[in-house]
């Protein structure tokens, strides 16, 4: 099977969507496929050594959907045309509906070629507190309703994410519900004493003080404003702690608070360690601190699915998180995590200090969150659902089935 996977974002720059693909694609040549990445991301000065193709369109294709979207609709038209035609793909995947899908659902239809849409954030969602989602344009909204139902098939992230497409009118028959994944066995091979003694020593850690990690780039939506006062109250609580927020953007929290190095914050942009591996996804570094932490916290107040939250249960974590929505379909308050409500520091803070105190409630939610991980989000098992979406949407094309 031939199956193109169009995204506007992709290597070098990688968010939970780019970990998706590049881990879907990997797992497609394993078993026999042929996956190309097409993305707006230049070309790299090292090229990765992925076991897929990546073509890259021009970089000035997003500006031209926002300021001149006619012709950025007959520079992608042309462009898709002439991919379609070198490659004869048998479906197209788009990752982000806006502004991606919006702009190229019509050449599939017009060219009647299988297509699946799958919304990863703020294409989808809307969170109008801290002006989260191009649908709160209203402009935007309006092609979302019209674009998105002509998808032969639609990815839903969580039921968060399905509910928000049935609101669209799209056929809940198209939908199918498919989380993120995660490779369980990567994070299995880091867990050891001697990964946890190599983060703290490079992070100028103390053996004696607990490690908590947030993992993810700096946004509003994340709540990471909220750190500070949480970390704030665990002091207070004579619990002895390094917090660790690892991700783009994410010193910005020291340049607003200033007082976050005195909390025991520390914030890493990069954090590849002493061995730098740029083409596993997530980074080895990156795992590796996952697998040195000692609890997982995300005070999110939206999500779509929360790629983070999955790599936290693949690493053994007790997770304290929030109900926002994306995170309640993946945590099981009280057996895989702990979920308080969005904005409630001093909840929070109690749950952390409570996991710590008690031991063998951190061992339950660690093994809950591991067994799950494997069970539910490993990738074999997430590109199988893949799979069989795809054949299934192929399947209905060919009898005629394309409303």
């Amino acid at each position: 099977m031939k199956i193109a996977h169009l995204i506007p974002q992709f290597y070098p720059y990688f968010g939970g969507a780019e970990v998706c693909i590049h881990n879907v694609c990997e797992s497609l040549v394993k078993a026999g496929h042929e996956p190309v990445v097409i993305t707006t991301t230049p070309p790299p000065e090292v090229k990765a050594p992925f076991k897929y193709e990546i073509i890259h369109l021009s970089k000035r294709t997003g500006g031209l959907f926002r300021h001149a979207p006619l012709l950025g609709k007959i520079y992608l038209r042309n462009r898709l045309a002439a991919l379609q035609k070198k490659y004869n793909f048998d479906l197209w995947q788009v990752t982000m509906g806006y502004p991606a899908g919006i702009y190229s659902v019509d050449f599939f239809r017009k060219n009647k070629i299988p297509c699946i849409l799958r919304c990863c954030g703020d294409d989808i969602q809307k969170y109008p507190e801290i002006n989260y989602g191009y649908r709160l344009d209203p402009a935007i909204d309006a092609l979302a309703m019209e674009k998105y139902p002509k998808f032969n098939g639609l990815v839903a992230l969580t039921p968060s994410v399905k509910k928000e497409y049935l609101e669209l009118g799209i056929d809940d028959d198209k939908i199918r519900i498919i989380p993120n994944g995660v490779n369980v066995k990567r994070f299995a091979d880091s867990k050891t004493i001697a990964v946890k003694k190599k983060v703290f020593s490079e992070l100028g850690i103390k053996d004696t003080e607990k490690l908590i990690l947030t993992v993810g780039r700096y946004h509003p939506k994340k709540g990471y404003e909220l750190i500070p006062a949480i970390a704030a109250e665990l002091k207070e609580k004579d619990i002895s702690f390094k917090w660790v927020i690892a991700g783009k953007a994410a010193g910005f929290i020291n340049e607003k608070f200033p007082e976050a190095a005195s909390l025991g914050i520390i914030t890493l942009e990069k954090f590849a360690g002493l061995q730098a591996d740029f083409f596993s996804l997530p980074s080895q570094g990156l795992v590796d601190l996952y697998c040195a932490a000692d609890i997982f916290v995300l005070p999110t107040l939206i999500e779509t699915f929360g790629m983070v939250l999955v790599e936290a249960m693949a690493s053994g974590l007790p997770i304290v998180t929030t109900e926002a929505p994306g995170v309640t379909d993946v945590i099981n308050h009280g057996v895989n995590g702990f979920k308080m409500q969005v904005g409630d520091t001093h909840a929070m803070a109690d749950a952390i200090a409570n996991i710590f105190h008690d031991r063998e409630m951190a061992s339950k939610l660690s093994s809950a969150a591991l067994n799950e991980a494997g069970i539910k989000y490993d990738w074999k098992n997430v590109t199988s659902r893949y799979l069989e979406f795809y054949e299934d949407v192929i399947s209905a094309f060919k009898n005629g089935n394309t409303k």
